[in-house]
């Protein structure tokens, strides 16, 4: 065995998951650990302005990768500091697993120099949060971290770690492969009478749809899903922000659900009598909880990884406990069987083909000319123009970017990124940055408003500073838009902390060492973004547009 330092040992264990990168800043209980990614190139530091970017990036890259990432942080308010980007990658099951480097125990329950209870805070937003009690106990307790974040419905992790267990501190140890301390391939197949049952259900079906979950993501079963919904002639729906579980251009997709998404899906959902929820937790984005989307007399066939959600938000007709690929895999091969050539349903089929044309026609009518600014509905199918097919687009938290869930095109897996019902501002430029770091072969952009741009901006600098090319585009219209319409609507137009007073985003980029753009017509937006692209790196192209406030989400009639 290799003698080596107890930063070391962490270093090591991370690289032997992959971990490519560490986000965080460095700090006087971190130093043993940070200073030995010192002259390496294959595991480096991404210091941050602020470590809520560095959670913020890491949870963007491990959701565009679909591998384990870390943060190292100090004591007290530097771990504190990433709560926010931490429970976004629990909302949005991001293997991120956090190392936090801890007063030294003598002080912990003295109420010493930024001694606080980490673990105890930490808890509500991970999977496992933990504080290692042994310098001996490192090695395990970081097998543990990567077990517990990549077993199941993925999530971070806290590893607290006293300093006085790392300063000075050596161990015997070689790092073993993943393998030996963990299931390395998490394939779990339904039950199969429950599976027999589900396909029976879909078999005898008029009206079947396909609800796409983020599962179908996590497990790579994009062709699987696309496959079944294929050869039954199903409806396909993507649940809430997961527009990229299926392609968008698909002659069997409908549109995209929630209060953002288009009327036409809901509809579709309220009028199937059976829903294959495949890989979806059957959320409050996707459904509202409301009958009036989902028919009480339809029959759901739910599939989740996690037993706990299965029948949690509706009774179920089955219930599968299980991986989305492997239980679509399990459901062709008896589908087929009773279908070699599949089974055509022209009634069912050409009601789908009218519910995408009516959403496709009032997505185009939508659009007017003119306009000084312009309104938001106007940046998006320029955008569509412009935008590789597997372009990473990332949409913060707003009602200009929000816009974006029912008039953007996704055509290919871990190519939509969003704040996943955590519902933090903000967030958008730094995922942004962090799904570019995971998938440096395709183009990446962030969109979002004036008042989320301006929660992160300075982590443009992180961006220039590590030649990181994102695209952010910021659509200011000056206030905070879903509040301003809140206070129209409900408190008689008594506008307080609503309206913004923002510099020029442009010129605030090339401040930082950024290329800037200004738009001031729609048809310039499609070329700025190409131009934007080829950059090497990162750019802010800032687009006025008109406040906007939407109309209630309709509610569809049960059918």
């Amino acid at each position: 065995m290799a003698q080596m330092t107890a930063g070391r040992v962490i270093i090591e264990a991370l690289r032997a998951e992959g971990v490519e990168y560490v986000f965080g800043l460095v700090g006087t209980t971190t130093n043993s650990i940070v200073t030995e990614l010192y002259g390496r190139s294959d595991i480096r530091f991404i210091d941050t302005r602020h470590e809520e970017g560095a959670a913020f990036m890491a949870y963007g890259y491990a959701r565009a990768s679909g591998k384990p990432v870390a943060c190292v942080t100090t004591s007290g308010p530097g771990t504190i500091n990433l709560l926010t980007g931490i429970s976004l990658a629990y909302k949005g099951h991001a293997p991120v697993i956090v190392i936090a480097g801890d007063t030294a125990r003598d002080y912990i329950d003295r109420d010493g120099s930024q001694a606080f209870d980490l673990v105890g805070l930490f808890k509500p937003v991970t999977k496992l949060a933990i504080q290692v009690n042994k310098t001996e106990r490192i090695p395990e307790m970081m097998h543990h971290a990567f077990r517990t974040a990549l077993s199941g419905k993925r999530g971070p992790v806290l590893l607290d770690i006293p300093r006085d267990l790392m300063d000075g501190q050596t161990l015997d140890w070689d790092a073993p492969p993943p393998g030996s301390y963990r299931a390395v391939e998490d394939r779990i197949e339904g039950d199969q009478r429950a599976i027999q049952q589900a396909a029976n259900a879909i078999a005898q079906a008029q009206r079947p749809l396909l609800l796409a979950g983020g599962g179908i993501i996590d497990s790579e079963a994009s062709n699987e899903a696309v496959e079944l919904a294929e050869l039954l002639d199903m409806a396909m729906v993507p649940s809430y922000g997961h527009n990229d579980a299926v392609p968008n251009s698909h002659r069997l997709y409908v549109g995209p659900p929630g209060g953002r998404g288009a009327g036409e899906a809901a509809e579709a959902i309220n009028q199937a009598d059976v829903i294959l929820a495949l890989g979806t937790r059957l959320s409050q984005g996707t459904t509202g909880w409301n009958y009036n989307v989902i028919n009480p007399e339809t029959q759901i066939l739910q599939v989740d990884i996690d037993a706990q959600e299965i029948g949690r938000n509706y009774p179920v007709a089955v219930g599968i406990v299980g991986d989305a690929k492997a239980v679509a895999q399990q459901l062709l091969r008896l589908l087929r069987l009773q279908f070699p050539e599949g089974r055509e349903n022209p009634q069912w089929r050409s009601r789908i083909e009218e519910l995408a044309a009516r959403r496709e026609a009032r997505l185009r009518n939508e659009v007017e000319p003119g306009g000084d600014p312009m309104m938001p509905q106007s940046v998006f199918p320029e955008l569509n123009k412009a935008l590789p097919r597997d372009c990473m687009v990332t949409l913060d938290a707003g009602v200009a970017t929000g816009l974006a869930y029912d008039r953007l095109r996704f055509e290919e897996p871990r190519t939509m990124f969003n704040y996943a019902g955590q519902g933090g501002l903000g967030m958008g430029l730094c995922v942004g940055l962090g799904t570019k770091l995971g998938r440096p072969d395709r183009a990446a952009i962030s969109i979002q408003g004036d008042g989320g741009f301006l929660y992160t901006s300075q982590e443009l600098n992180t961006a220039v500073r590590f030649g990181i090319p994102l695209v952010s585009i910021v659509l200011n219209n000056s206030c905070h838009g879903a509040e301003k319409a809140q206070q129209e609507r409900l408190f008689d137009g008594r506008f307080i902390g609503v309206d913004l007073v923002n510099p020029r985003f442009d010129q605030l980029a090339e401040v930082y060492g950024a290329r800037g753009f200004f738009i001031e017509q729609p048809g310039q937006i499609a070329d700025a973004v190409r131009e934007a692209l080829t950059l090497d790196g990162p750019s802010v192209i800032e687009i006025p547009v008109a406040e906007y406030f939407p109309p209630a989400a309709p509610t569809p009639a049960r059918s």
